[in-house]
């Protein structure tokens, strides 16, 4: 891994810039500033610039996020979220082979209308369940006796976030990418389309037209999701430090060990000029 100072340096190397969006343009609730100056330099330079999230969320909904905090969409060529490619596939993957009749785990209003959901809380009358984001201070516990059921009754389990953490108030939330590889390594089927896995990069490719991944660059704060997913896709990968992994960093051993596992190309603390 190469220690960098300024994205600047790495600008030319590359046609495709792939950004993930929350930890590396904002916080959720403010953009930032020297994120959002890189990619006007971008711009100016005529790369390709794809947002490319775990949010939970279609992307209109996250693209009108975007713009309340100020990062217009002429600033990027597309954007595209794991919800947006959860509701592209769920009548393939799951109405189609399950059911239509969703339990939801602590999915919130929104989400079910995003999804145009049939929900039941009776697990017993339902085809497949569903989890994207969570309330704050939940654990795995909250889940135990839940995917116990679910097992029971083999109901398989559409994660539209597979994200494991978030920075939410400056603390860590547990997301719904956790409760699902839970699920999986108990026996579970798992459904889960945002980073790292493929489907949200085959559309990526898809709508850019990418033809050669030596001239994309992930960008992204998670090692598990932006990075690992970055090595699957052949692609090279820049790891901002100062993300969610933050609290890790003062820990050598922990850190070390995920960096081996995961071994992005480049690093930085923040993404800034």
């Amino acid at each position: 891994m190469k220690s960098i100072t300024s994205f600047k340096k790495l600008v030319n190397n590359y046609d495709y810039f792939l950004f993930d969006q929350w930890g590396v343009l904002h916080n959720g609730k403010n953009k930032f500033l020297k994120a959002e100056e890189c990619l006007k330099y971008l711009k100016q330079k005529e790369k390709k610039i794809v947002l490319i999230s775990n949010s939970s969320k279609p992307t209109k909904q996250s693209q009108k996020h975007l713009d309340k905090l100020g990062i217009k969409n002429k600033l990027y060529d597309y954007c595209i979220t794991s919800g947006q490619i959860a509701l592209n596939f769920i009548e393939e993957d799951i109405y189609k082979k399950y059911g239509n009749i969703c339990y939801p785990l602590e999915l919130p209003k929104e989400k079910k209308t995003y999804f145009k959901l049939k929900c039941t809380g009776n697990i017993k009358l339902a085809n497949f369940a569903m989890i994207a984001d969570l309330k704050d201070d939940l654990t795995i516990l909250d889940f135990a006796e839940k995917l116990d059921e679910m097992l029971k009754y083999k109901l398989p389990l559409l994660c539209a976030n597979p994200d494991y953490l978030v920075h939410n108030n400056k603390k860590l939330s547990m997301c719904g990418g956790t409760i699902a590889n839970l699920y999986a390594d108990l026996g579970g089927v798992v459904f889960r389309y945002g980073k790292p896995f493929y489907p949200i990069y085959q559309d990526v490719i898809k709508k850019m037209r990418i033809k050669n991944r030596k001239r994309v660059l992930a960008v992204g704060d998670s090692l598990w999701h932006d990075i690992d997913g970055g090595n699957r896709m052949k692609f090279d990968t820049l790891w901002i430090k100062n993300g969610i992994h933050s609290s890790q960093l003062s820990k050598n051993s922990e850190i070390n060990k995920l960096l081996k596992e995961y071994a992005p190309k480049y690093s930085i603390s923040h993404l800034e000029l």
